[in-house]
Parts: C-alpha cells; sequence; structure tokens
C-alpha cells in the first residue's frame, strides 16, 4: 500500500497539534498571569488603605513594653515605633533599611525603640555592646551607621570597643528585656510595634514606612 499521499495530512496534522498545544499553554499561562496580577492589585489596595490598616493596628491588644536600651529620634514624641530584632535575621536588614528611611524622614515626629534578640552563645552578644557604646558615644546616625555596615559585612571592626564601657552593666539591662520577650512568647525577629500595638500580620512590614508616613501626615 503506497502511503506517500498520506504523509502531508500526517505532517499537517503533527503541525497543527503541536500549534494547538502550544496556543493551550500560552493562553493558561496569559490566565494565570492575569489572575496573579488581578490578586496583587486587590492586596495593595488593602495593604495601602490606611484607614483598614489602623482600625486592623487599633484591633490588637496594647501591650506594655519593657524599658528601652536604645531609643532614637524624638524621645518626647506621642508616636512609639517599637522594633524587636536580631543581628542575625536576615529579614532584619530590610527593617533596618525602613528605620533608616523613617529617621531620615521624621526624626523630629517619632521615637523608635530597639530591642536586640540575645543569642545563647555569649560571645555573639558582644556585637550588641559594641552598637550599644555606639550609641551612647556618638548618637542616632552613628548608631544606624554602625548596624547597617553590620548587616552588610557581618562586622564591627571600625567600632571595636576601646575606653569607658560597662560591659557587665550593660549585658543585665539586655537580658532583662530579652527575658521579657521570651516571657510574653514574642520570638520572631523582626517583630514591630505601634504604640504599644503589635504590626498587624495581614499586612506586610515592607509597607511600615508607608503606614508610619500616614500616621504623621493624619497626626492620628
Amino acid at each position: 500500500m503506497n502511503l506517500d499521499p498520506f504523509i502531508p495530512l500526517v505532517l499537517y496534522g503533527s503541525f497543527y497539534l503541536v500549534i494547538l498545544i502550544l496556543w493551550w499553554q500560552i493562553r493558561n499561562y496569559l490566565k494565570q498571569k492575569e489572575k496573579l496580577k488581578t490578586q496583587l492589585i486587590r492586596k495593595n489596595r488593602t495593604a495601602r488603605n490606611h484607614e483598614v490598616f489602623i482600625n486592623t493596628l487599633n484591633a490588637q491588644g496594647k501591650i506594655e513594653l519593657p524599658e528601652p536600651v536604645i531609643t532614637l529620634g524624638n524621645r518626647e514624641s506621642d508616636l512609639e515605633l517599637t522594633i524587636f530584632t536580631s543581628l542575625y535575621c536576615e529579614m532584619c536588614q530590610d527593617i533596618c533599611e525602613t528605620v533608616n528611611k523613617i529617621i531620615f524622614a521624621y526624626e523630629e515626629e517619632i521615637k523608635i525603640n530597639i530591642f536586640f534578640k540575645k543569642q545563647p552563645v555569649e560571645d555573639k552578644n558582644r556585637f550588641l555592646y559594641i552598637l550599644h557604646r555606639v550609641f551612647l558615644l556618638h548618637g542616632t546616625k552613628e548608631f544606624l551607621k554602625a548596624l547597617n555596615f553590620w548587616f552588610e559585612n557581618k562586622n564591627l571592626e571600625p567600632w571595636a570597643i576601646t575606653g569607658e564601657y560597662n560591659m557587665d552593666e550593660h549585658h543585665t539591662a539586655f537580658t532583662s528585656s530579652n527575658e521579657w520577650f521570651i516571657q510574653n512568647n514574642i520570638i520572631a525577629t523582626p517583630s514591630v510595634f505601634i504604640k504599644g500595638h503589635i504590626f498587624p500580620h495581614e499586612f506586610e512590614k515592607e509597607d511600615l514606612y508607608y503606614h508610619i508616613e500616614g500616621i504623621i501626615e493624619n497626626k492620628e
């Protein structure tokens, strides 16, 4: 039986089938992309809805936080932002950058308390004491500079402790605040509080600057 007449039909059919499969895959990809885009738009509308954020924030129970060891900004401000962070937490670098932005824009309008999670190995905690000494001797800007340097280089060699600094005394202060967070089951870092209310889990911490700006601009 001569099959030559059927070869063009088979080739055409195969080509058509390949095109059909590709078209189907592209169609599904575009539909999925459109669906994700729609979800992202809806999420951003909620995340950037300041009124919804404030209502959700205020619905969180207010917590009486411990006495801070490090306070940036205006100590007399009614707007109090508290950060429980760690030098060994990848996501904490983003929070550090956000704190930089907030201080740069609103240093006189906000008080920012910084708490550090202590490590089981005491040798790792010496970097906390270096940062604390930098803060005590040189203030906010140099402290933030050192903190940024730490996250980028994982060392604080330019700020090595020399001269006066009672490490034992400040060890007690860091330990006391750290135990408070453990006792209140606040272990994850970064943990963020605004006026004593924990940052709602429904919202992304990457939007923290936006919400602080909203609170300041709306004088809430």
